[in-house]
């Protein structure tokens, strides 16, 4: 297990690439209902009208909007047999880093919560823009690129297909 949090905390530290994440169908599984849980929950903390179901799908959205533009640029270098290794590395970065996020929401109030969430947000952009980097062997800054289009395409999807419904949930507190 600590062999895992190390992998990707050197990962989120920009140490190591999606090259040494495991591939194993269990593994990958096991991280993406990881990721998804923990996503869960933060958005509950961080919008507590928010329904676990919403918050489900506005996760699995901003995470399949990732994955399927790191594999369609994979595809168009053909390069995706390194998908799995690559998937690995961004979900388990996420899991790590979405960790961090519950446990900021469970001790910040206010002005430090915001800031820390934007942190770890950019944080976020920066490592799967690193991960994407290293799975192309491109430049940082064509990685860290795709990564803020992949994070924004992500808001703009999770808002087309859950707007209404995220509207009416946080509407619910005024």
């Amino acid at each position: 297990m600590t062999a895992v949090l190390r992998l990707f905390w050197n990962i989120c530290l920009l140490r190591d690439g999606p090259e040494t994440v495991p591939t194993q169908t269990w593994f990958l599984s096991t991280l993406i209902v990881a990721h998804l849980t923990i996503s869960v929950l933060v958005f509950r903390v961080a919008y507590p009208t928010l329904s676990p179901l919403l918050a489900l799908n506005w996760a699995f959205i901003g995470l399949a909007v990732t994955l399927g533009i790191a594999w369609f640029v994979l595809y168009l270098r053909n390069q995706e047999p390194r998908f799995p290794a690559t998937l690995g590395a961004i979900v388990g970065a996420k899991v790590l880093i979405g960790a961090l996020m519950s446990l900021m929401y469970g001790t910040l109030t206010g002005k430090p919560l915001q800031s820390g969430g934007w942190i770890l947000t950019i944080w976020g952009i920066v490592v799967v823009g690193f991960i994407l980097h290293r799975a192309l062997s491109t430049r940082l800054w064509i990685g860290i690129v795709l990564s803020v289009v992949a994070y924004l395409m992500g808001v703009v999807v999770a808002q087309s297909v859950l707007g209404p419904a995220i509207s009416a949930s946080l509407e619910t507190v005024g």
